[in-house]
Parts: C-alpha cells; structure tokens; sequence
C-alpha cells in the first residue's frame, strides 16, 4: 500500500445541513491511498469538543477507539514502541468496534483501516525503528511450513527475552557485588530493597523459563522425535532437567540473603556465590537454546506435516500450532506479559506483538494483555525502550509500590 501524502486540516461539518454529530447517523468516508478517512468521527467523539481540537498540539498522535478494541490497544502498544511523537489516546464508542480512528497530526485527516493498513502509516510517518507494521511475509512453500515458521518464531522470540532477563539480574547482582566491597565498614551500600526487588525480578523470570520448557517437553518436543527418531531429544530434556536444580539454588541463595545482615561478611559471601552461579546458568541457557534453535527448530515443518497425514489439523488451521503454544504459556502471556515484553528489543516486540495478535482467538484475553503492557511502557521514557529493555524493566520495578 502507498504512502499517505500530507493532507490539509480537515474541515468541520458546522455548517446549516451537516449531518448530524451525535454518531447516530454514520459518516461519509472518502479513502486516501486505500485507507478510509472518516470526516466527522473525531467531532463525534462525545469526548473531544471541536474547540479542543482547534487548540491541540499539532505534533501530537491521536488515537480514538472503544476501549475494548483490540486494534485500538496494538496501534497504542505500537506507537508506544516507535516513541516517535506525543500519544494520546481517547476512548470513544463513536468510532466502531475493530475500526479505531487514527489522527498522526493535527494537520492529518481521520484515518480509519485494518491494523496493518493504519500501522503502514505510522511507519511511513515516522520513519526509523522499530518498523512496526509486520513485514511483507514470502507464501510459504506449504500450510506446514508456514505453521512451522510461526512456532518457531514464537520459540526464538521467547528465548531472547530469558536470556535479556538472566543477563539483567546477573548485571544487578554485579552491581551489588561491587557496592558491598565499596561499602567497608561502614554502612552498607546494598538496600534492602534491591535485593527484594533482585528476589522478584529472579522469580518472574524463572517462572517464564519454567513455563516455556514446560511447553516445549508437552507440545513440540514429543512429536519431533515421533517425526525424527527415537532419542532425538533426550539431550535438550536433560538439559531442561539439569537447569532445574541451578534456578531453585540461586533462588535459594537470593532467599538466604534477604535473612542476613546487609553488608555482613557472610552477606558479601553469598551475593558472590549468587553473582558465580548466575554465570553459569547464563553460560548453561544460552547453550541449550542455540542448539534448540539449530538442531530442534528445522524439525518442525516435518512434524507438522506429520500431524496433518495423521488427520490431527486441517489445511485451514495454519496458526492453530502458535495458538496451542501460546494458550499453554497461561501466566506468561496473562499476569507475567510486561515483564516477558520488556526482554524484548523494540523490533523483536512488535514481531511478537503481531504474532499474538494472530494467534489469540479470546479478543478480551488479548485486549488485557495490550493494556497491561500499554499501562507499563506509559511509565517509562522512551530512551530506555529502545536502548536497554531489561533496564525498562528495572525501572518499573523501582517504580512499583
């Protein structure tokens, strides 16, 4: 689709026979370059007062939408994400449910389309990263395929964002490391408040790590080695078996620090041994997922074609697999759902953003995860999305009550 050319301030229907304002008759739309622009809805919004427009920041980005729309909740995740201008973002039932209204600038006309239309244009607008309309996907050579691609898309993406939350704590746990010998004698430089922070931030993303290889051993792991051969896994399980026993000593260890005397000698002990076993489980995970992805992943088109000979999926159901992954990862993608995003790059959330768009059937659990993360990425600055999102994440921890 072509780009949307600067258009001139739209005029308001004040005139003696303009249709009336109370959104119960439907508005005219004309199209520019394929998108519907929708010259009354905006004055029909029962919220916005034309004399508010006329006084608007002509650099903000408006956004109109019911707030149970789930285009309207991706383009706000979106332009979040692009943190290119000003958002604001105005609940109104005027505009039709799965049809929010999109206004780039106060110099734009109202711009009403699907999500990827009305994202093509955000992307045209402000140009740069993250690109966060999705990209021009090449037909692939079978529904198996495409089926295979999207899980394991899932499944890399799910990777970096544990790894980013391991290389985080780990960085944390350094930084205190560094402070406790800082601190001397006197008092001490660690509060305790970090490292309950420290204890949280650990245990969410243990519990993500936990839920993802729960999701490999049950839904994928088993029928690659039905469609391969007999003990084709066995190392990545026993890698997931090993990692168990490391996780639960760290969380021990950051258990037994929250009891000791802060800048104790016995406190510095432990935070060292804590820093020494994050390595190697760092060192461990990052291992485990690079053969995953090279040994594991290639084998997918070949069990999906398998689960189809068998009659298990039908030709139609390409994103049924992703749909079974994600709904398997329950906390993951409900309460736990900004933390897993903030381990994400921009550009790898708006990969993930528009795969979960996809693949979740339930629009009220997909409308809740956009606003919990929306509600998150509100509260922070720009330059921390796009630069360090497990610093992202530490910042909303310090900000949390």
């Amino acid at each position: 689709m072509g780009n949307c050319s600067p258009s001139p301030r739209r005029r308001r229907p004040t005139e003696p026979g303009s249709p009336p304002l109370d959104g119960t008759v439907s508005a005219p739309t004309v199209t520019v370059n394929s998108i519907s622009v929708s010259p009354y809805a905006l004055a029909r919004s029962p919220s916005v007062s034309a004399a508010a427009v006329d006084a608007e920041d002509g650099g903000v980005v408006r956004l109109y939408g019911s707030d149970g729309c789930p285009v309207a909740w991706r383009l706000r995740v979106s332009l979040l994400y692009k943190a290119a201008a000003p958002l604001h973002f105005t609940p109104s039932e005027a505009a039709p449910l799965g049809r929010p209204v999109l206004r780039l600038s106060a110099a734009d006309p109202e711009l009403c389309g699907t999500a990827d239309e009305l994202l093509r244009q955000v992307d045209a607008r402000f140009e740069g990263k993250p690109r966060v309309a999705p990209p021009e996907r090449p037909r692939a050579a079978s529904p198996a395929a495409a089926a295979a691609a999207e899980v394991a898309e899932l499944v890399r993406l799910q990777h970096r964002s544990a790894e980013r939350h391991l290389e985080g704590v780990a960085a944390k746990v350094a930084e205190m490391v560094k402070k406790g010998k800082k601190s001397g004698k006197g008092r001490s430089v660690v509060e305790a408040a970090e490292v309950r922070r420290l204890g949280k931030w650990y245990g969410d993303a243990m519990e993500v790590m936990l839920e993802h290889a729960r999701m490999e051993e049950t839904l994928i792991f088993p029928d690659i080695q039905r469609a391969s051969f007999p003990g084709v896994c066995d190392k990545v399980n026993e890698q997931h078996g090993r990692h168990l026993p490391m996780m639960n000593g760290i969380k021990e260890d950051i258990k037994t620090l929250l009891t000791l005397e802060l800048g104790s000698p016995l406190f510095h002990e432990v935070l060292v041994n804590l820093s020494v076993r994050l390595k190697a489980l760092q060192d461990h995970t990052k291992e485990h997922f690079k053969e995953e992805e090279s040994d594991m992943l290639p084998r997918l088109e070949g069990v999906r074609r398998m689960q189809r000979e068998e009659g298990k999926v039908s030709d139609k159901s390409n994103s049924a697999w992703a749909s079974e992954a994600l709904a398997t990862m329950e906390v993951t993608h409900s309460k736990l759902f900004p933390f897993f995003m903030t381990g994400l790059l921009p550009q790898e959330a708006v990969q993930y953003l528009d795969l979960i768009f996809r693949c979740t059937k339930n629009t009220r659990h997909l409308v809740s995860m956009l606003r919990s993360l929306a509600e998150r990425l509100e509260d922070a600055n720009p330059s921390i999305i796009h630069n360090n999102p497990t610093k992202l994440y530490e910042h909303l921890l310090v900000k949390s009550p």
